[in-house]
């Protein structure tokens, strides 16, 4: 290999850059970890509080039975047949004509050991209409007796309600409850409804007050005929979700507003809720996550997965300019820039827990150029060529910060970076004689004087 010193050079730095990937993914799994504990404390925090909540119904719970006379043969008596006497039970549901929601969500946040918790209380103000169109009954005699007709509510998560949820039928006050355990209805809130508002053909308006608190994400299941929700907060980060996106929506740093309008012809949760008993799967449900707009545990994650190619970029640099101005830097001295390197990541990671993302970033960079400023003075021999290199690692971790903040144009910002640093070292080595470097020469046929 000394017949070759910049091949055997370049071997030496690509075996250094593997050694460092192993702290690099070590950096890589405390990022995970401690993910996965802020994942824990909002679950933990959640269960203390109240979890996200979907709201379903109001929904109109009829049971009723059908008696009707049957011929069914005598036995032994030679076909002889006899009238019998049937009564069968059956439930009908009734879903709103219309339900227009009027909702306001204040957010709190809440602390567990040093990972913050987003936690809601909200309002629900809803009006709407039922139709009774009456049960048809299936055999052709047959008689039909309603029973005690309910009115049934569900939330995700029962430990989310402030206080009974208040519901006036037919200008009749009523008061929600758990739903009776025996009669298995499909929601866990029911109220008793008058059977003499049931009348074919009859309608009768009602009115809902519900008082929910959950924590992370608030949504509802369209089940009337036309379903409205307005929504309003404070929080000024709204992640909308779901099946359905808001017809219209104002996001601002004082908060949001916005308006879902969804008819039950753009939607099966009708079909859906009525099935549920023989499907697994959740009705259509649209919703908002009060999400928070800096994760630093992505950033950090989308920040680490760019470290090699800092170190690339870092060690190319010192490589090239290690040729054209014949410094010496020696194979450990490498390793120790590459490990200040990685130690960023680490930095930022531990700073951003504490510290708002930016001044996080600030800081690790910050800290880590000025080692390798200082270090660096006594490797390159003075404070100019140190100041220098500094320069550089100042534009390429501005770069970094701007690939991380603006997530949309992060491959546009990554694939210049690149083609500016290929270009700037084709610039700086375009007069390097490469024979001369590799230490050998091209083979050329001279012509012997005479």
């Amino acid at each position: 290999m000394n017949k070759y010193p910049l091949l055997s050079k370049l071997l030496v730095i690509f075996s250094l850059m593997l050694l460092l990937s192993i702290p690099l993914l070590m950096v890589f799994d405390t990022i995970q970890e401690r993910s996965a504990y802020r994942a824990e404390a909002a679950t933990a925090v959640a269960r203390a509080h109240a979890g996200a909540q979907i709201v379903t119904g109001p929904v109109l719970y009829v049971p009723y039975t059908e008696t009707f006379t049957r011929t069914v043969p005598v036995e032994g008596g030679r076909g002889e047949t006899r009238e019998e006497r049937v009564t069968q039970a059956h439930v009908a549901l009734r879903f709103p004509t219309r339900l227009d929601t009027r909702s306001q969500l204040e957010t709190q946040t809440r602390w567990r050991g040093i990972f913050p918790v987003t936690v809601y209380t909200s309002t629900h103000q809803s009006t709407g209409r039922f139709v009774w169109s009456g049960v048809e009954p299936l055999e052709k005699n047959g008689q039909i007796t309603l029973g005690q007709p309910r009115m049934i509510l569900g939330v995700s998560d029962l430990r989310g309600l402030l206080s009974a949820p208040q519901l006036t039928v037919a200008g009749q006050a009523l008061t929600m409850a758990p739903s009776p355990a025996a009669q298995k209805l499909p929601l866990p809130l029911a109220a008793s409804v008058n059977v003499a508002l049931l009348k074919p053909g009859a309608a009768f308006d009602f009115a809902l007050n519900v008082e929910l608190a959950g924590t992370g994400r608030i949504g509802w299941v369209p089940l009337a005929d036309e379903n409205s929700v307005s929504l309003r907060s404070s929080w000024p980060h709204p992640n909308f979700g779901g099946d359905f996106l808001p017809r219209t929506r104002n996001v601002s740093d004082q908060g949001f507003d916005a308006t879902w309008s969804v008819p039950s012809l753009s939607t099966q949760a009708q079909q859906q809720f009525v099935q549920q008993g023989e499907r697994r799967s959740a009705p259509d449900s649209f919703s908002v996550a009060l999400d928070n707009p800096v994760d630093v545990y992505r950033l950090t994650e989308r920040a680490t997965k760019y470290a090699l190619m800092f170190i690339v970029l870092t060690f190319a640099a010192f490589f090239v300019l290690e040729m054209v101005k014949r410094w010496r830097i020696h194979p450990m001295q490498y390793l120790m820039i590459g490990a200040a390197l990685v130690l960023f990541f680490l930095l930022l990671l531990s700073l951003s827990e504490h510290l708002d993302f930016a001044w996080a970033y600030g800081l690790a960079s910050a800290a880590c150029i000025g080692l390798l400023t200082h270090y660096l003075r006594h490797v390159l021999g003075g404070w100019r060529p140190a100041l220098g290199m500094s320069a550089m690692l100042v534009a390429l971790y501005g770069v970094l910060y701007g690939i991380l903040v603006s997530e949309d144009n992060a491959l546009m910002m990554g694939s210049l970076l690149l083609f500016g640093v290929l270009a700037a070292i084709m610039v700086v080595t375009r007069k390097v004689d490469w024979y001369s470097v590799m230490g050998t020469a091209p083979q050329t046929t001279r012509q012997q004087p005479q």
